[in-house]
């Protein structure tokens, strides 16, 4: 899976290097993400015995906020290059009602357990709205992306002296779709140079499968508002799931809710 990912972002690369870069407007944009976390795994020692295990309802891992920072390269009006990165940690502290095995350690009922989840999801990828219709007031296109996603899980039971943890990374080329209105531009004839025409739609989706091997799944939708230039604001709701196997071992992580966003361009 890696060595399609590092293919891809060669890829991503050669195009930047080959694309005109005059007309180049850079953007950084911050956003505050308030998901629903969604979180099971199972991790063997050996591919020997493990379990089944929901880290909320099962360790009591709790919903967290956190930010985003993402860097956009435009380097034409229809074609832009991105890349993110978020980091984000997750706490749980709960007695167990079932006996837990997790990478070859034994968490027995009624044992206190504190957990710990680290993640960081980066990416980078090419964005192409070769359709631009209606004055620009309908623009689609693909997206081109390498994602990846690394933590660490850690279930620490000190009355009962058993300290475990285990690491994990995964990473996937990703292929999607990209949709952006803005019904209200302000070169429509029917429209005055208003609010409205500062206001923008758009949604898109990017996502793979490897088979066997689990699946990677992108997806947002928000509204943007630009009153200068230099300057947008932006809000929606995005899904991000993730699914990686190597059997008996798997992690299916989902993030999934709202955000916030503030963004500024040069």
């Amino acid at each position: 899976m890696f060595r399609n990912a590092v293919m891809v972002l060669l890829l991503v690369l050669c195009v930047a290097a080959c694309a005109s870069a005059s007309d180049a407007i850079v953007e950084f944009e911050g956003r505050y993400w308030m998901p629903d976390l969604t979180a099971k795994a199972r991790v063997t020692e050996s591919n020997l015995v493990g379990t089944d295990v929901n880290f909320k309802s099962e360790l009591g891992l709790k919903d967290e906020d956190f930010p985003e920072g993402r860097f956009t390269w435009h380097l034409t009006p229809n074609s832009k290059i991105r890349a993110f990165y978020t980091q984000a940690e997750f706490n749980g502290d709960q007695t167990v009602s079932r006996q837990i095995i997790f990478d070859g350690k034994t968490y027995d009922i009624g044992t206190q357990v504190k957990t710990d989840l680290e993640l960081q999801y980066f990416g980078l990828g090419w964005v192409w709205e070769f359709i631009d219709v209606f004055g620009g007031r309908l623009k689609a296109g693909t997206i081109l992306e390498a994602k990846g996603v690394a933590g660490k899980a850690t279930l620490d039971a000190p009355v009962a002296g058993i300290k475990e943890s285990t690491d994990f990374i995964a990473g996937l080329p990703t292929v999607g779709a990209s949709i952006a209105v803005n019904p209200f531009k302000n070169n429509a004839p029917y429209v005055s140079d208003n609010i409205l025409s500062d206001l923008s739609f758009y949604a898109e989706a990017a996502g793979m499968s490897a088979g066997e091997y689990g699946y990677f799944v992108d997806a947002e939708a928000g509204v943007r508002w630009t009153p200068i230039k230099y300057v947008s604001v932006s809000g929606g709701y995005r899904v991000v799931s993730l699914k990686a196997e190597d059997d008996p071992d798997y992690a299916r992580f989902e993030l999934k809710g709202p955000f916030a966003a503030a963004t500024i361009r040069f």
